[in-house]
């Protein structure tokens, strides 16, 4: 009997068995995902939006650098859910730009939609610019001679005997084009107006706006050495004075007096007064044993003149009595 029901039962319509899929559960919640995602995205209110891209350079050869000036945010029209939009300011997104491979030369890069990486789901309407353009060029370093410019005049009687800069070359670093065609800097102009004394001043450079561009605003320290002018004149018989370190001894000197040439400020020559209290000539006897002796005359001027010429160089120096001489 057992037998019978278990072949009738064989004969009777097969149940339908179910199997389920292996991973069955992460794909349950792939789908829910899925779902959950195409609700926020197409479910959610849609804004447009413009937003600021920034364009960044990666990966630039050392040895070139970009020489024109380009806009380097990009002004992108989006349109999407709310949230999305909302969440573009704290993902730091940019329009990246490789030149790894950049040679010199000029690069056309062209701003669309998949040059910037957007999260999906947002849509871009509009770009400006849509095409960004780089001039490439070499890179080289320069020592460029500084030279200053001048404006006015020292006080009446009084010139400019010396005019230094620090540093006196600047070394610059920037696109071949551009320092090829400069072989100096210059100073803005330094005022010597009325000047009756030595000044040390700064001095801002006079640069191009592409070379200001490059180093931004600079300036030098300028120092001006202002003397009073000179003129030579000849002061005769100045009287030659005999020293000594040691005891004094009987000594004569012949000649007497001597004429010298110096250059006297004008200040002194224009007053006409005597010229010799401004001078001393001696001769020394120290070491000199007795007897005659030529020696070279000193010159010293009380107020640090300059001493062109003596005449005569050399006098007779004579040490002992006249019978020590005999």
């Amino acid at each position: 009997m057992e037998k019978l029901v278990k072949q009738i039962i064989g004969r009777g319509p097969q149940r339908v068995r179910w199997s389920w899929p292996k991973n069955w559960v992460l794909k349950l919640l792939s789908l829910l995902f899925a779902i959950f995602l195409w609700y926020f995205v197409v479910g959610e209110d849609k804004v447009d939006m413009t937003v600021h891209i920034p364009i960044e350079i990666v990966n630039l050869p050392r040895d070139l650098v970009i020489s024109n000036q380009f806009k380097k945010q990009l002004e992108v029209t989006v349109s999407g859910p709310r949230g999305l939009i909302r969440g573009i300011g704290s993902q730091h997104i940019s329009r990246p730009v490789d030149l790894s491979k950049a040679t010199p030369g000029t690069i056309l890069l062209r701003n669309d939609e998949d040059a910037i990486p957007f999260s999906r789901g947002i849509r871009v309407l509009r770009i400006q610019p849509p095409y960004t353009t780089l001039l490439l060029d070499r890179l080289i370093q320069k020592d460029l001679i500084i030279k200053p410019l001048t404006t006015g005049k020292p006080a009446e009687g009084y010139e400019v005997t010396s005019l230094t800069l620090e540093p006196p070359t600047l070394g610059l670093t920037g696109p071949q084009t551009l320092l090829g065609e400069v072989s100096e800097l210059r100073t803005a102009p330094i005022d010597l107006e009325g000047l009756k004394t030595s000044v040390i001043r700064q001095a801002p450079l006079d640069l191009s706006p592409a070379i200001a561009e490059l180093i931004g605003e600079t300036a030098v320290t300028a120092r001006v050495n202002i003397t009073e002018k000179t003129v030579s004149r000849a002061i005769p018989k100045l009287p030659v004075l005999i020293v000594s370190d040691g005891p004094p001894q009987p000594a004569t000197v012949r000649p007497a007096t001597v004429s010298i040439t110096a250059e006297i400020p004008l200040s002194l020559a224009k007053e006409g007064e005597d010229l010799h209290p401004l001078f001393k000539v001696t001769v020394p006897t120290s070491g000199l044993p007795p007897g005659q002796h030529p020696v070279p005359v000193r010159v010293e001027s009380t107020k640090g003149l300059k001493i062109l010429e003596v005449t005569p160089p050399t006098v007779i120096l004579t040490i002992g009595s006249d019978r020590t001489r005999q």
